[in-house]
């Protein structure tokens, strides 16, 4: 009798957990339906106040072009867009987080209710994809930050030169006198978007890489980094330099480059040392900071753990081993080995 009660009591409760879960999955996909609507809204408005602050700007340096309705209007504008910018992008990250959340409830759920059945029938349980899931998430997240760089960087510079060219448009018609400056301003604002551009192709696929070769590019990085973070990055290479094969190439350029973003972002460190070892059976990357360290456990189980797991995922697929050692105040260092090809 105990053991019908305790069958129907768990038959019951797995019941309860399905209809759960199909409620899970429904706010997913409304979420997930939701959310492309709420990023096109953030998106327009940081367009419109990107716009609106390149002739805010304009207006401030130059006053006496503008009347005061017009100078009014377009503070007034900075501002109302600068509102809706920020409502936009709160609410489309607090749907972000509210679909990661409810994503990683329905996969612990899946995972208790297919343990629960395997235990029901004797079988072993499923162990669940975690380090997959965490893998996509990981990916996810590059492909976030990339389209916000381009939304900051390269988006930003095409709207400025837009605008400048309506501005030198209006002032050939007002002040025809004053064009040569203003043609002078254009021409250096398209040098600086031409080479804000370049920056990222680099950050995305540096052509230097097939051509040249890993070091080459590197060295290159290191300088890029450290004018666009401020932060030092002094590189270095031990042993006798080769060509260890373009997957590999790109696997270590790819764990430097995450490496070095994390420590931009977190550490807080004004330097950081990246050493590429080329022994006889071995090639080996190691990078250093003295800034705020973090226990290495924590992050594994918090949002850090999708930038460490992707350099882990990343170096073991390539047949390499990685080791991160970090202590909060002590600074970081990341080492990963591979084997010579």
């Amino acid at each position: 009798m105990t053991k019908v009660t305790e069958n129907k009591a768990s038959t019951g409760a797995q019941t309860a957990s399905s209809a759960l879960l199909v409620w899970i999955d429904e706010e997913i996909e409304q979420a997930r339906a939701t959310l492309p609507e709420l990023e096109r809204a953030a998106r327009e408005a940081a367009d419109g106040l990107a716009e609106a602050d390149v002739i805010r700007r304009h207006v401030l340096l130059n006053p006496e072009r503008f009347t005061p309705a017009e100078r009014d209007s377009m503070v007034e504008k900075a501002q109302t867009l600068s509102m809706a910018q920020n409502r936009a992008e709160v609410t489309a990250e607090s749907v972000r987080e509210r679909i990661q959340f409810c994503e990683a409830v329905a996969l612990a759920m899946r995972s208790a209710l297919s343990a629960g059945e395997a235990a029901a029938s004797g079988a072993p349980a499923p162990t669940p994809p975690v380090r997959t899931v965490a893998v996509f998430q990981a990916v996810e997240a590059e492909r976030l930050q990339i389209a916000k760089d381009l939304q900051e960087g390269p988006a930003q510079a095409m709207a400025d030169i837009v605008l400048k060219a309506e501005i030198l448009d209006r002032t050939a018609k007002r002040t025809p006198d004053a064009l040569p400056a203003e043609l002078e301003e254009f021409k250096i604002l398209v040098r600086n978007a031409v080479e804000s551009l370049r920056g990222y192709l680099f950050e995305l696929r540096p052509d230097s890489l097939d051509e040249l070769g890993l070091v080459p590019t590197m060295k290159r990085f290191s300088v890029e980094y450290q004018d666009r973070t401020g932060v030092a990055c002094r590189f270095e290479v031990d042993g006798a330099e080769r060509r260890p094969g373009p997957g590999l190439e790109e696997g270590i350029f790819r764990i430097v480059q995450e490496a070095l973003a994390n420590v931009a972002r977190h550490s807080g460190a004004k330097a950081v040392d990246v050493s590429l070892t080329f022994a006889p059976e071995r090639i080996i990357v190691n990078i250093q900071d003295k800034g705020a360290g973090f226990d290495v456990e924590i992050a594994q189980h918090s949002g850090q753990r999708l930038g460490l797991l992707a350099m882990r995922e990343r170096a073991e697929s390539l047949g390499g081993r990685f080791a991160i050692m970090s202590l909060p105040g002590r600074g970081t260092e990341i080492e990963v080995e591979f084997p010579a090809p």
